[in-house]
């Protein structure tokens, strides 16, 4: 079974003096057996679950729930999903018993987004892999996320063990992220923090936005290079909300490159770089939002080893860096910096 959250349902539950003391995801999971704790901890963590009289970030699959509350829950109807094994060729960059470090390209989501569809990592994973975590059928060995347009290091287990150690680290963030990314706009400082809680948006069930009773999140950015118009960053994420990044240099006023969720701009082409507008049927530099997952460490779930994994810049990146140094240069960030409309 697999969740369509284009089809939402709202549920009110009071919390009865049966579940005194009670988790709320094992609260939820009493009440719909069908959905695995980790749904059920994803829709609390998405805020797809509210509790009345508590703050969104308050809301946690840990909370002690206490009788009378009132849980409101926004349920995705299942679907039946059967997940096949395709022979998707993968960037291996290290592989044990325990685990496999992929370097996964733009064009390829991590796992179904629906029923019958195929063609991601997750089934990539179940033809060249013989075993793998299973806590939800349709994303074997799956750990965490990256975007379907985000390129770069991804872990997956191969056992419920390995899973579980791994998604604690990622829990406790003891878990190291660097991302590199393109943005509008030239920084008005070298580096510095986003500091913007983040829910999801109430219209659109695919985006996040900044809000004050969101989830903390917390980014840290560094400039790398500085142009007329644009600025190559360092990006360490110290929380891990969906879409962070992306949601955070949005607010900021220089959303990536090539966003198509978060940034009002078309896709960049060498025209723009130069200044001038698009040539009709000119090819843009990148096609996707220019953000790469660089860098992952992580302790190995069966060693306690510290691991560092690194991923080499995709080529459409590449290419727009290179466009970018070859047209006109901005002043060194912070120096007559500016935003973009």
């Amino acid at each position: 079974m697999e969740p369509d959250f284009k089809q939402l349902t709202n549920e009110q539950l009071t919390v009865p003096e049966s579940a005194a003391g009670q988790r709320l995801d094992r609260y939820l999971a009493a009440e719909w057996p069908h959905y695995s704790r980790t749904l059920l901890a994803s829709l609390i963590k998405d805020g797809h679950v509210a509790v009345a009289g508590l703050a969104a970030s308050k809301v946690k699959p840990s909370l002690k729930l206490e009788p009378g509350m009132q849980v409101t829950v926004e349920r995705p109807t299942m679907a039946e999903l059967e997940l096949t094994p395709e022979d998707i060729p993968l960037d291996v960059l290290f592989e044990d018993d325990a685990i496999i470090v992929i370097n996964k390209p733009p064009d390829l989501a991590v796992h179904p987004p629906k029923a019958g569809r195929g063609g991601t990592l997750a089934n990539a994973l179940m033809f060249h892999v013989g075993r793998l975590s299973r806590p939800d059928p349709v994303r074997p060995g799956i750990v965490h996320r990256l975007d379907a347009d985000t390129s770069g290091v991804i872990v997956c287990a191969k056992d419920e063990s390995a899973h579980f150690l791994l998604a604690k680290q990622f829990e406790q963030r003891t878990v190291e992220k660097e991302y590199l990314a393109i943005v509008r706009g030239r920084m008005k400082q070298d580096s510095g923090v986003i500091e913007f809680a983040i829910g999801r948006h109430p219209d659109h069930y695919e985006m996040q936005r900044v809000h004050a009773e969101g989830k903390p999140a917390t980014t840290e950015w560094q400039v790398l290079e500085t142009f007329k118009r644009f600025s190559y960053l360092r990006l360490k994420p110290r929380t891990g909300r969906t879409h962070q990044l992306r949601v955070h240099l949005s607010a900021i006023n220089h959303p990536i490159v090539g966003d198509r969720l978060y940034s009002r701009k078309p896709p960049l082409t060498a025209s723009e770089v130069h200044g001038r507008a698009p040539e009709a049927g000119e090819t843009p530099l990148i096609a996707r939002q220019a953000l790469h997952a660089v860098k992952l460490s992580f302790d190995h779930p069966r060693t306690g080893e510290r691991m560092t994994f690194e991923a080499p810049m995709p080529q459409d990146m590449l290419r727009t860096l290179e466009a970018l140094r070859a047209g006109p240069r901005g002043p060194k960030s912070g120096e007559e910096a500016e935003d973009i409309e």
